[in-house]
Formats: C-alpha cells, structure tokens, sequence
C-alpha cells in the first residue's frame, strides 16, 4: 500500500465529538452516567418524602450530566476553535508504513507508529492518542470518498496497537 495524505481542519464539531468521547467514554462518563441514575432513581423512588431543595438538587445533577455539561463542551469547543492559532490553517495528515506524517503550514513531523498509544475510530472522527494528553484528529466527515481508505490505512499500517472501531462499514451505493 501507498501513502495517502489528507488535508482537513478541526473545526469545532469535530473537536466537541472528541471532548464527549474523551469525557463520557472513561470514568468520569461512568461516574456521570452513574450520577445521572442514582440522582433519577431516588427523585422517582422517594419523590413524595423528599423536599423541594432535594428535588430540585437531584433534577440540577441529572441535567448537569446528561444536557448541561455537553452544551458547556460544545460552546468551550467553539470558543477554542475560534481563539487558537492551531485550528485557523488546515493540517495535512499523511498516513505512511512509518507513521503519520503531521503539517501544518511550516511546521510539523513524522509521529512513528511506535509513539500511537491508541487508535479511535467514530463515525465522523479517527483520534489518534499519542499518551494521555496528547491527540490528533481526522476528521472523516471532511473526506467522505476516502473516509473508509483512511480507515482501511490505518488499520493495515498500525500493528500491535490498540485500536477501538465504532465506525460501521458503509455500503456502496449502486450507481
């Protein structure tokens, strides 16, 4: 197989989908999850003993974890995109035997395979973790026609490294 280079941008969709999975798909999702249903259950189970400041503090901790907190990342996303240097040019990412090739106007590099901790795919998103607080992003939906090559790339190229696919496989459409 060849090298195949991709030119995208992070825009803030594509960063508030890494920002929901990074937050509710580790601990802090389950103790979130965990929160939103325990806080449920006792507003269901003993509605009619409790008082309003309990109701109103279990009602607060269900809409924190499952409406308030992803509207916060979305608009802290948005807000990043917007003031970051980082987003405003578009990154060429070119996905080699060695490893991905990252640049972005003058500056970038080669990332060997070897330093790829994890691979996620979503279905509009491949990130790539590089340790625990550092990641790139491909963001598939912005090369629909080679979305499933990008995936296909990956995963022949990355031996020996984890990678988590959430993304169905696409079915052609007859012409």
């Amino acid at each position: 197989m060849e090298n195949k280079k991709f030119v995208t941008r992070t825009t803030a969709a594509d960063l508030f989908r890494f920002q929901i999975y990074h937050t509710y798909m580790g601990i802090m999702g389950f103790l979130l999850g965990l929160l939103a249903v325990v806080a449920l259950a006792d507003l269901i189970g003993n509605f009619s003993n409790m008082n309003t400041g309990t109701k109103i503090l279990c009602l607060v901790l269900i809409l924190w974890a499952t409406i308030l907190n992803p509207v916060n990342m979305y608009f802290r996303a948005k807000k990043q995109v917007q003031t970051v240097e980082l987003f405003k040019n578009p990154i060429d990412l070119e996905i080699g035997e060695k490893g991905l090739t990252i640049t972005q106007g003058e500056n970038g590099g080669l990332v060997e395979w070897k330093n790829v901790t994890k691979i996620v795919i979503l279905k509009k998103l491949a990130i790539f973790y590089m340790g625990k607080v550092r990641a790139h992003l491909l963001p598939l939906d912005q090369i629909p026609e080679e979305a499933d090559e990008a995936v296909e790339l990956v995963k022949n190229y990355a031996k020996g490294i984890r990678i988590v696919n959430r993304r169905k496989g696409r079915r052609k459409q007859k012409a």
